[in-house]
């Protein structure tokens, strides 16, 4: 399957309508290059945000303020549920 492109990412994220806009604000952010996915420039109460593809959804992880545990991160995914 191939990888997910910035741009395709962009438009799933905008065109999702979930989890009350917050998709929409990050596909609107500036986003660098990570190893797996992005990272986004924005922060909502201090978290910033991880982008992971996989075929055709992603994982978004919100990392609490200055890093803390991984178990205190919240993760979810957002998957491309159209046939185009």
């Amino acid at each position: 399957m191939p990888v997910m492109t910035e741009d395709e990412a962009r438009h799933l994220l905008r065109n999702c309508g979930g989890f009350g806009g917050l998709e929409a604000w990050i596909a609107e952010q500036p986003w660098q290059a990570a190893p797996g996915g992005w990272t986004v420039a924005g922060r909502v109460r201090g978290r910033t945000f991880r982008l992971e593809p996989f075929g055709t959804g992603l994982f978004i992880t919100a990392v609490t303020p200055g890093g803390g545990a991984t178990g205190e991160w919240a993760t979810w995914t957002v998957l491309n549920k159209s046939d185009d």
